[in-house]
């Protein structure tokens, strides 16, 4: 069966370091107290034997002077009774025992000796409550320190291992290992693993990278020669075979985007995509892509007409941007019917281009998933694709210091937002 996890090691080394504290301390009161009664049975035996000597002797006789905080007198029968304490209506407590003591008769005659013993007890309750004073001193005690020891020797160097691990990027793997000896000893071994892990990762993902940039470069020739001779194709073809020279045309155009993608995903891993970084207009570049993308459904593509004035600028790669546009059409064209508008809005710290629709929507659930490499949504089924689109706009977002969000359209349907940090002012009226 599997151990169960500790919620929190902090609060486990402090609660067991506090029960050792408090079980050490209560074993210290049992024992204090089984000898602190001990010692009382032992004076009053070592009283009775005295006692019993100096009556044996003549020397003593009964009844004892008052005062002495001792009384003693003889009973009959001769029955030996163990110490035990009495307490009495006034509030003292006394130590009583019988012993058997012989007469010079033919019978045996007992001596029962009552000791007061109220301010022994007073005396050891008062002990004990120095004794319990100084336990709770010492468990304080104990918690601060454990608080420091705790966070200088475990809190502060886990902080500082995760600041170090969470600064660590994909494309950075193995050439940053972490150093094993500025570490505690106790996390030493955990850290020379993690370099260990991290080296054989970097490996695995350079090779990956290579593979895929070196496909995708290799293949883009092959593809340039098939793509120019449909194209003759096309231009000589007869009725019969004009159809075929069409469709090889436009898959080799589709083969030629997707490498494209995948040597800016390639770029993007490698921290080598190259970007042209600019003020612009964020109304030019709404028209921009509107003119060039009204060929794909000049039926279904629309213009939102400015709702704002003089917006601002921002700082982003022309060229980029209108992929990620063309993505986020191409993508609302395919998933849905009705109308597609570009829009663009702004708020006080941001831009952002729409690109709206009147479909089905993507669900809350799979909107995080759905700009991963790959993946598709549930409305997507039926429909060609490659769940490439959104994750492209995505990582050039991410590049130009912008974010792509998924959001509801009014009146039902996704809405596609490109949201760009504002870069100057808006200019005067």
């Amino acid at each position: 069966m599997a151990s169960r996890s500790l919620p929190s090691l902090r609060l486990w080394l402090q609660s067991s370091s506090l029960l050792a504290v408090l079980a050490g301390y209560s074993l210290l009161f049992a024992v204090s107290r089984g000898i602190a009664e001990a010692d009382r049975l032992d004076r009053h035996q070592q009283l009775v034997t005295t006692l019993s000597r100096e009556l044996r002797s003549g020397q003593l006789q009964l009844p004892l002077p008052i005062g002495l905080g001792v009384e003693a007198r003889w009973t009959a029968p001769a029955s030996e009774a163990p110490p035990s304490q009495v307490q009495q209506q006034d509030g003292s407590v006394w130590l009583v025992s019988r012993t058997a003591f012989p007469s010079t008769g033919n019978g045996q005659r007992a001596l029962e000796v009552r000791q007061n013993i109220t301010t022994s007890l007073q005396r050891g309750q008062r002990e004990l409550l120095l004794l319990i004073a100084a336990a709770g001193g010492s468990v304080l005690f104990t918690s601060a320190l454990l608080r420091l020891v705790i966070w200088r020797g475990l809190i502060l160097p886990m902080s500082r291992l995760t600041t170090e691990l969470e600064n660590l990027q994909a494309d950075s793997l193995g050439q940053h290992s972490l150093d094993v000896a500025a570490q505690p000893q106790e996390l030493q071994p955990i850290v020379t693993a993690f370099n260990r892990l991290q080296s054989r990762l970097a490996t695995a993902w350079q090779r990956e990278r290579r593979f895929v940039d070196g496909v995708a470069h290799e293949l883009r020739t092959p593809i340039t020669v098939i793509s120019s001779h449909a194209q003759r194709l096309k231009a000589v073809a007869s009725e019969n075979s004009k159809p075929a020279a069409t469709l090889i045309a436009a898959e080799v155009q589709r083969l030629s985007a997707l490498l494209t993608v995948m040597l800016d995903f390639a770029r993007a891993d490698a921290g080598r995509l190259t970007l042209v970084l600019e003020p612009l207009d964020p109304e030019l570049l709404l028209l921009d892509a509107f003119e060039r993308l009204q060929a794909l459904s000049a039926h279904r593509l629309t213009l939102a007409p400015a709702v704002q004035a003089n917006l601002p600028m921002v700082q982003a790669d022309a060229d980029r941007v209108q992929q990620c546009l063309a993505a986020l059409v191409e993508n609302a064209l395919r998933y849905s019917s009705g109308l597609v508008q570009l829009a663009v809005s702004a708020s006080p710290d941001r831009v952002i281009l729409h690109v709206r629709d009147q479909g089905p929507g993507i669900p809350m659930e799979e909107r995080e998933q759905v700009l991963e490499r790959f993946v598709r949504g549930s409305n997507s089924s039926g429909s060609q694709g490659s769940g490439i689109g959104l994750a492209t706009a995505k990582e050039l977002m991410q590049a130009m210091h912008g974010e792509l969000v998924i959001g509801d359209a009014q009146g039902g349907g996704a809405d596609l937002q490109l949201r760009f940090r504002i870069s100057d002012p808006p200019p005067a009226p």
